[in-house]
């Protein structure tokens, strides 16, 4: 019993230093957004150096911004995968396009070491809100737009990366 709570400790502080960093990147997010409204309001009433200044604030903001969501994400993946096999992702909390990021990677890494199918748990969307899930359906549109096959459940979405659909109306085997 004292290795659960040992065990869960680190992860807890893990989640809390990613939720931490996640809102340094929403305050990042609203300076920048501030700096860009400043910077055309300026530029709009003549002062275009103070725009050009305002407008350099909000790139290094956007990319503090950035840098602090893709830490967060880092320690998030790293979190829910660290105990993962290689045919399976964990893509809980993670933001769509970060999800996304972490698939493909997934998929090559996957397809290098000849793994068929690839488990991608995406949850349901307890986590989203209005309790709506993001990730699953961004999955889903990912799977086809790549034409990947699929068996979709609750909770998770199975590719199978051994075959592709292809839908070639001028191909003719005989």
């Amino acid at each position: 019993m004292g290795n659960n709570s040992s065990s869960s400790q680190p992860s807890v502080e893990v989640l809390t230093q990613a939720e931490s960093l996640r809102k340094k990147a929403r305050q990042f997010h609203l300076e920048a957004q501030d700096a860009s409204n400043q910077s055309q309001h300026e530029y709009h009433h003549g002062d275009k150096a103070q725009a050009k200044v305002l407008s350099e604030k909000k790139k290094t903001l956007y990319n503090q911004m950035n840098e602090n969501n893709a830490q967060a994400a880092q320690l998030i993946f790293n979190h829910y995968n660290k105990n993962r096999p290689n045919d399976e992702i964990d893509l809980h909390e993670l933001y769509v396009n970060e999800a996304l990021e972490y698939l493909q990677t997934k998929i090559d890494q996957c397809r290098l070491k000849s793994i068929s199918q690839l488990k991608v748990i995406t949850g349901i969307g307890n986590h989203s809100q209005e309790n709506i899930a993001k990730i699953k359906p961004k999955v889903e549109q990912f799977a086809h737009k790549n034409k990947i096959q699929m068996e979709i459940y609750p909770g998770h979405i199975i590719l199978n990366l051994s075959t592709n659909v292809h839908h070639n109306k001028n191909c003719i085997i005989l």
